[in-house]
């Protein structure tokens, strides 16, 4: 009897470990219940709001007159948005002190939970700008390619504000899409751009005066978040007789503002430098309704019960 009451001591602690926290990994455990993790899988905060293209068109080529169609300034919203700014993966090296992750779609996608917890869902329906060149799905992933942007973070001592700032510096274009009017028609068409680089040779798409890489900026705390990215596109259509498309091309600013999603967000904390800090608490502490998570249960319990073996095995002593 109390070899039994002193194993129970041994024991139940061990149980509480079940779901401790990897300071390296950016990860969230795969226990909670009705989490889309396809857009919420990493420690951080998460905002909802609204994404607007502008473009400002320029002649971008000298054959056509359908790239100058647009009569002033191209505005596109797209009210269905999440911003995700989250703790980087530090098994990947050279990582930014945050990572974020802006992902827009059209208001007919229906969003929901998909069928395991590492699928991507209608990933190729969700438009998505991001700081790395993909949101990793497990804590060691096979690739490790540095950050596609380059951040800065600062923050306002005292606070649980933050700010970031930087360049896109990767070969590979940021594509953006979106619906317009075409040359021909006032019906919408799909547009298919991308955020054009500085090239060293010469282009047809010189007139466009790309002089720098795509630049962000942001800021963001516990209530709400906003984001702006700065570049010069390029973007056309086939055409509804594939011969002679529409063309959108010049500088485009893409923005972002939105409130705090609480429940699927860890808390920001007050930081000693200009690194992000967050209390890891979903999928640890509580699950989406705010109630203890069962993991958290089995920690706290696991101690309770052992604090209390051990006191009877005092006790007989």
């Amino acid at each position: 009897m109390l070899l039994a009451v002193y194993l129970a001591a041994l024991l139940c602690p061990v149980r509480g470990r079940a779901e401790e926290i990897d300071p390296s990994s950016n990860l969230r455990p795969s226990n909670v219940t009705g989490l889309i993790y396809y857009l919420y899988r990493w420690t951080g905060s998460y905002y909802n709001g609204t994404t607007t293209l502008r473009i400002d068109p320029q002649d971008m080529m000298d054959d056509t007159e359908c790239d100058t169609f647009a009569r002033g300034p191209v505005e596109i919203s797209f009210e269905n948005s999440l911003l995700a700014i989250v703790k980087s993966n530090r098994y990947v090296p050279d990582q930014n002190e945050l990572t974020f992750s802006l992902s827009f779609w059209d208001k007919s996608l229906n969003i929901t939970p998909a069928r395991s917890n590492n699928d991507d869902g209608p990933i190729n329906d969700i438009q998505t700008i991001s700081s790395v060149i993909s949101m990793n799905r497990y804590t060691k992933p096979t690739e490790t390619i540095p950050p596609t942007w380059q951040l800065n973070t600062s923050h306002i001592d005292g606070t649980t504000s933050y700010s970031f700032s930087g360049y896109r510096n990767f070969t590979q274009q940021q594509v953006v899409g979106f619906n317009y009017s075409t040359c021909k028609s006032s019906a919408l068409d799909e547009y298919a751009g991308a955020l054009l680089n500085p090239s060293q040779r010469k282009s047809h798409l010189d007139t466009l005066n790309v002089t720098a890489f795509p630049f962000v900026s942001g800021r963001f705390d516990n209530s709400s978040a906003s984001l702006e990215i700065r570049a010069v596109i390029k973007s056309g259509n086939k055409g509804e007789d594939h011969d002679e498309g529409s063309f959108l091309g010049g500088p485009i600013t893409i923005s972002f503002l939105g409130k705090l999603d609480a429940e699927r967000s860890d808390l920001l904390l007050s930081s000693s430098n200009d690194t992000p800090v967050w209390n890891s608490t979903l999928g640890y502490e509580r699950d989406l309704m705010g109630k203890a998570s069962a993991s958290w249960r089995v920690r706290v319990g696991g101690w309770t019960a052992g604090v209390a073996a051990a006191a009877a095995l005092a006790w007989v002593l």
